[in-house]
């Protein structure tokens, strides 16, 4: 089983995935690899480690950029950088041992959940100042 640092791609056209790849060489990234629609239905641990598809494609509707072992201070870096950047802006997500046994389909429900959620927020937040 490969457990080796990696950084996914969910939803980026070819032109943003470009794009937003020629903006991670500059932290020297890990692997990064697309998650096809044909595997949104999966679960994160099939996706990772195994090269099942399902015969229901998942419509990407959304961007997530997921990472797989990789350091926090790497990903706090990209986050930072990319919101200074002309780059597309994704939901970004961790694989954790809590979601791992999730379908894709599942997490991208509960991070566009958790998204939409802390927008209210910010919003709220800044028509009380």
């Amino acid at each position: 089983m490969d457990t080796s640092p990696r950084i996914y791609y969910w939803g980026f056209t070819p032109e943003e995935l470009l794009l937003f790849d020629e903006f991670l060489q500059e932290f020297s990234p890990p692997q990064s690899l697309v998650i096809e629609p044909r595997h949104g239905h999966l679960t994160l641990h099939e996706i990772l480690f195994s090269e099942k598809e399902d015969g229901e494609e998942l419509v990407p509707d959304e961007k997530v950029l997921l990472f797989f072992n990789v350091p926090a201070e790497f990903i706090q870096k990209v986050m930072k950088g990319a919101k200074t950047r002309e780059v597309p802006q994704p939901i970004y997500a961790m694989v954790t041992r809590e979601n791992v046994a999730w379908k894709f389909s599942d997490l991208v429900d509960h991070l566009k959940k958790e998204h939409e959620f802390v927008q209210r927020r910010l919003r709220a937040n800044r028509q009380d100042t």
